[in-house]
Parts: C-alpha cells; structure tokens; sequence
C-alpha cells in the first residue's frame, strides 16, 4: 500500500463566497464591533462606525488593543481561532466574511500600544482574484512609521454591496443599543454612529414585574438573567427575551422558551447562554444543538417564567373587559382603556360580550339587541334595562368599543334619575345613528368596492405570528393586501426544510411598499419581492434564517385580508408546480388531504376556482367525486 499527498490549499474564491454567508448589513458591521470589543482595554473603549452616503464607504474604528504583526497574520488566516471562550470572535471567519459581505475592497489598519509602528492590509476582490502571484503564502503587509500616541485598529469597507441610506442610522443606533447594551451600560464600551452614541436599550417593564432568573443546567453551567412585563403589549413583535452569549446579544426579542401568540406579547426578559454553541456568524444559537434544548427545557420549567407568562395572558384582558366598564360607580375612576386598541381586537372584544351584565341598582345591560342603534332604554323596575346594539355603526367612530360604551353607561345612570333625559337620549340616539348609516364611509379597498373580511373557519386560522403583523397592515397599509399560501395553510404544511414561506398577495406597483413596512414592522422575517425559485434555493442554502415572506404583486384585486382555504391552497399549488417555490409536489397533496379531512375545503368551491385559473384538469384527480 503507498500514499500520496495532494495541495488542499483553499480556492482564492474562498474570500468572496465568504461574503454569500446572508448576513443583514447591521449584521456584518456586528461582527466587526464584536473584534473590537474583544481588542478593549482596561478603559473604556470608543468604537466609531461612521457610514458614508456619498463615497459609498463604511468605516469601523476602534482605540483598543490594536494588533501585532503576528496576530494581524492570525486575524487574517481563514478559520483560525485565536481567542478564547470568553470572547465573542470565536471561529476565525467573522471579519473576513463580514468585510466581503459588505464590500469588495477593504483596508485594515492597525497599531498597538507602544509600538512605533503601523501596520495596514489591502484587499481588493478583483486583483486578489485576477492576480496569479499573490496567494495565501505571501499576502502584502505594508509597515509605516507611527506618529502620535495612537493605538488601535480601523477596517474601512469600499465598493460596497449594501445599500447605504439615512435611515439606517437610527436603526443601527436602536439595534446596537439592544445588542450590546450590557458592554454599554456598565460603562465598557461607548459606540457611536456617525458621532451619535448608542444609548443602551431598555424596555418600559411593569414596575414590580421583573423577576430574577438564575437556574442550574446539567454540566455544571448555569442560565442567568430576568424575565418581567411590557407596561404595553407589542403588536410588532417586540417581545420576548435578549438572549445573550459573554454579554453579547446573539438574538433579540427570540421567543425562547415562549410561544408566539398575543397573550405572550408583554413577556420581556434577558438570559445568558453562555455555554451554548452559536453559528459562525454569530446571528443565532444552534437550536438543534444538547445545550441548546436543554436550556430551553429548564427556563419553560422556572417558576419565574410561569408565573410571568401566567401575568402576560391575565393582565392582557384586565383593564380592557366589557363588565368593569360597566359597573364603575360615581366615586370610583373608571378602567384603564387601551387607546390603541386595533380593528380586529375591538371587533373581538364586542363579540366576547356577555349576554347581560346586571349592576347593583338593577340596570341591566344587554348584548343581545341587534339594530342599528347604538343603544336602547326602557324602565325596569328600580333600573333600567339597556339594550346595546353591537352592530351600530356608531361603534367604527371608536377604535376601542369599551369607550362608546363607557358614554352609554354614563347617560344610563342619568336617565335612570330623569324620564325628560331618557327621551332626550332615544331621540339624540335615533337622530345620530341615521346620520352616521347615511354619511359615515363604509369600509373601502383602494378601487372604491367594498372590503369584505375573511371569516374564520374553526381550525383555519393566520399564523400566530401574523396576526400582529395583519393588524398592523390593516390599519396602516394603503392598498390591498391578502396573506395566503403558506401563511394560512402553515398548520397543515409537512416542511422537508424546516423553514418557513409566508407569502402576501398585493396589487401591481404596491409591493415595494409592502414590503418596507414589513421590514420596519418586524426584522424577524427575510422579506422578498416576487422572488424566484433561485432566490429561494440560494436563501435555503446559504443563511440560517427560518422564516421568511415573499411579497407578490398581482393585477387581481385581493378582497379580504387573508385567504380562504381554496384559495390558499390553489395559491400554493400554482406556485409550487410553477417552479416557484421550492417545496416537493407531494406535499402539496398532503396538504389538501389534512385540508378535505378537516371539512376545511369545499371540493366544488376549489374545482369552481381552478376552472377560473384554466388548471381543472390538473387537480381534478386529487379530489373526492362528485
């Protein structure tokens, strides 16, 4: 038996597909903050990220440690790890991948303290690439006498790949705030953006809510932090916990150990995980990973975080329920009411009404009146009986019910003194009610007809995690909008890829728009416009992301909000057989069996809208006779 040796030297591509790693432009800029935070000396240290619109350039600057010539060679090797566990650069890739993510070209410069020397590398994509002479053995280091005191390292990004634009400077200042607001806080580390600082982020916590979390874990480490309640539940999805690894936010707002759902939706709280492993990157911990698991397992487990979520789903209803609105008396302040409460929970909120609900001094209030009347009022015994009709128009004139409400029940304690108020308030009610039927603007799309909401079915329901998101569009989006596909049909979707397509159908020319206000609403989705199945299969294979919606732009007019199964379900299969999105054909069946089996989908009603789209033949072989 012989053996040969062969050269494995590393492709010089390998630099640039560095850079495909998916990371978001805050990300990438993250990974270079993190290598200064661990060059920080004993004072603390000025990090300065300055972003240039005009020459399209991005700055890092840090007055740390700087670097020697060796640990310049280190720090420019391809994975090799040089720092120990208690850093937050752990696996030799980040500055290279986060400087070809962000440009082609960058120059590194560098001095440590006490040297007299400066030391400066270049990379230029094309000339790496183009130039057979220079590799991996012999890459240009250029050394400069040093002139003042200065010592620490500068990394300045050109020909950049990102876009560049001034909104991005608040974000950055909100985002690093969170991610590194324990370094900022306990005075380590100061970060500016463009000569602005980062203040450290800190939720408004119900005082008294805040609950300390330390809990051993196998293996001798042990899960600190705190977990409390928002004072004002979040409808962008900014809730749930900070979790950090060597107090480095590696994942904000996750929903650890928590479910997405709006009862959960004032549940805040930081823990560290410094045990648990972490991608590459740095972006998110490797959930299928032991530590991870079991981490997650024991903090559901604390008492703390259950009796917190316990909080969260009560104090989601207090203040905000029909009865206490009610029965508030004279010498008593009424209820808190949410002001901003949305359409869709304000419409919830009247069909959970009690049927009556009977005070002390005999009123009694009902919801069973159905006019178009705000309210009625008749003598009843000592009280009154009032009759509230939940259907009035009167009520889209109040985002939140309880409100108009409030009104009537305060009238009805003045009429029940006086009969002359009584007949004053039915003839004002009459008079008001027929003014709002003819004058008040019935729900409109953006073409003038009607906007007809989708009518739950039982056990066909948006996904928990967009219901925020859809309550937040209704009200603030202008054109229409519908979420279907795998944004309804999630539930009975078998995922070989364990990650997540939502999809929402908009009119032609409005998906830009869409998807800005996605992106602003929540930064937890990688949100696409009409992508193809290319995009798709590049995402899935080259970024850690689990979730992501595309936004399609369609000439049809989407009527509701979100489709009905049928739809949905032709929606998905169009795009899918279409070579859209890249699912197995095979799902797609299973998908309509769960769906037939559920009494979800009407077989006549799904054959009627594939007829329409001229694909009958093609499905008719999936569906029951007749």
């Amino acid at each position: 038996m012989s053996s040969k040796s062969i050269d494995i030297t590393p492709d010089k591509s390998l630099i640039k597909k560095l850079g495909l790693v998916g990371y978001r432009t805050e990300q990438a800029v993250a990974e270079l903050i993190d290598n200064s935070i661990d060059a920080r000396l004993d004072c603390t240290e000025c990090i300065e990220v300055r972003l240039d619109y005009k020459l399209g350039r991005i700055t890092v600057a840090d007055d740390g440690s700087g670097m020697s010539l060796g640990e310049l060679r280190d720090a420019l090797t391809i994975a090799r790890e040089t720092k120990g566990d208690g850093k937050l650069g752990r696996f030799g890739l980040g500055m290279k991948s986060a400087c070809s993510s962000l440009g082609k070209a960058f120059v590194l410069t560098t001095s440590a303290p006490g040297s007299r020397t400066v030391l400066s590398a270049r990379y230029d994509e094309d000339r790496w690439l183009q130039n057979g002479t220079q590799g991996w053995a012999n890459f240009e280091i250029t050394e400069s006498d040093k002139d003042g005191d200065w010592h620490g390292t500068e990394i300045t990004i050109s020909r950049v790949n990102v876009p560049l634009y001034p909104n991005q400077l608040l974000n950055f200042r909100r985002r690093f705030g969170i991610r590194y607001g324990p370094y900022i806080a306990d005075g380590q580390v100061r970060i500016r953006i463009n000569s602005r600082d980062c203040q450290p982020h800190l939720p408004n916590t119900v005082e008294g809510s805040k609950r300390p979390v330390e809990i051993p874990v196998p293996g001798g480490h042990r899960l600190t932090g705190w977990v409390g309640l928002l004072a004002r539940r979040s409808i962008k999805g900014d809730y749930g916990i900070h979790l950090y690894r060597n107090k480095r936010l590696v994942s904000a707002f996750d929903k650890f150990g928590i479910r997405r759902h709006p009862d959960a939706a004032r549940v805040v709280g930081e823990l560290s995980l410094d045990h648990v492993p972490v991608n590459f990157h740095k972006t998110g911990f490797l959930a299928e990973s032991p530590e991870y698991r079991s981490a997650s397992h024991y903090f559901m487990e604390h008492p703390a975080v259950r009796e917190t979520l316990r909080g969260a789903s009560s104090s989601r209803r207090s203040g905000q329920d029909v009865r206490s609105v009610l029965s508030f008396g004279r010498d008593l302040d009424p209820p808190s009411l949410d002001a901003r409460m949305s359409a869709t929970n304000a419409a919830r909120l009247l069909q959970e009404s009690g049927r009556f609900v009977e005070r002390k001094d005999g009123t009694t209030f009902s919801f069973e009146f159905d006019d178009s009347a705000a309210c009625r009022m008749e003598r009843a015994g000592a009280g009154l009986r009032i009759g509230i009709g939940r259907k009035s128009g009167t009520f889209r004139l109040f985002k939140n019910p309880l409100f108009l409400i409030a009104l009537i029940r305060i009238e009805a304690e003045l009429a029940a003194e006086e009969q002359p108020y009584r007949d004053f308030v039915e003839r004002r009610n009459k008079m008001l009610d027929q003014f709002i039927a003819d004058r008040l603007p019935k729900p409109q799309s953006s073409d003038g007809r009607a906007r007809r909401e989708a009518v739950p079915l039982p056990g066909y329901v948006l996904q928990s995690e967009l219901i925020g998101m859809h309550d937040h569009l209704q009200e603030n989006f202008e054109h229409d909008f519908q979420f279907t596909g795998l944004s309804t049909l999630a539930p009975f979707l078998q995922n070989a890829h364990g990650r997540m397509v939502y999809s929402i159908h908009t009119i032609s020319g409005a998906g830009q728009s869409l998807l800005e206000m996605i992106t602003d609403h929540s930064g937890e989705f990688t949100v696409l416009l009409n992508p193809k199945r290319r995009e798709f299969e590049m995402l899935l294979g080259t970024t850690d992301s689990r979730r992501f919606i595309a936004v399609r732009e369609y000439g049809e007019r989407p009527a509701p909000a979100w489709a009905g199964p049928e739809k949905a379900w032709l929606d998905l299969y169009f795009e899918v057989t279409r070579g859209i999105l890249p699912l197995y054909h095979d799902e797609l069946i299973i998908i309509l069996g769960e769906l037939l089996d559920a009494d979800l989908v009407r077989p006549a009603k799904l054959r009627s809208l594939a007829k329409r789209r001229k694909i009958l033949d093609e499905i008719d072989t999936y569906l029951p006779e007749g």
